[in-house]
């Protein structure tokens, strides 16, 4: 809920000469989303941990617990993968106009000026309610990502620390 709030205010507080400000995002979300499909590969092609029927009951909880934790981390690399690429989507949109200057005001916006009387107003709406939903988007991928390198962490001293055999 505060990445809703937060993210309108954001759009209406940067809205000049972003280009830059969204090519470093660009780069960052796509090393991080590199890492997403590393890590989404990894786990897709890993088996699950298996435990002789002659396991402790300890061994055999912390088996299960290591499979749940991997499916759950599955599906939360896939979700900042939709997250990170419709970011990068919306900021490829946010900087179009930007990117496009003379072509966009020269030619695109008399063409809808003459099709509709207020769309200069309706622009500056449709251009704020875009940077804002690339706000969120930037920013859950960014917490997302912040969650899934704490779980990575976490799954691999369980995965470790089971095949030491310590507890």
């Amino acid at each position: 809920m505060l990445f809703i709030v937060i993210s309108p205010i954001l759009a209406f507080l940067l809205t000049d000469e972003l280009t830059d400000f969204i090519n470093s995002i660009n780069t960052v979300a796509s090393i991080l989303l590199g890492f997403g499909f590393s890590v989404l590969f990894y786990i897709a092609s890993s088996k699950d941990d298996e435990v002789s029927p002659n396991s402790s009951l300890e061994q055999k909880n912390r088996a299960r617990r290591v499979n749940a934790l991997s499916r759950e981390l599955f599906h939360n690399v896939s979700y900042f993968v939709m997250m990170a690429s419709a970011g990068l989507a919306f900021a490829m949109i946010v900087i179009a106009p930007e990117a496009q200057g003379d072509w966009f005001s020269k030619q695109a916006l008399p063409l809808l000026g003459k099709a509709i009387p207020k769309a200069a107003d309706y622009l500056w709406w449709v251009s704020l309610a875009i940077r804002s939903v690339f706000f969120f988007l930037i920013i859950e991928a960014g917490y997302t990502f912040g969650r899934i390198v704490g779980r990575v962490n976490f799954l691999f001293e369980e995965k470790l620390s089971s095949g030491n055999g310590t507890q």
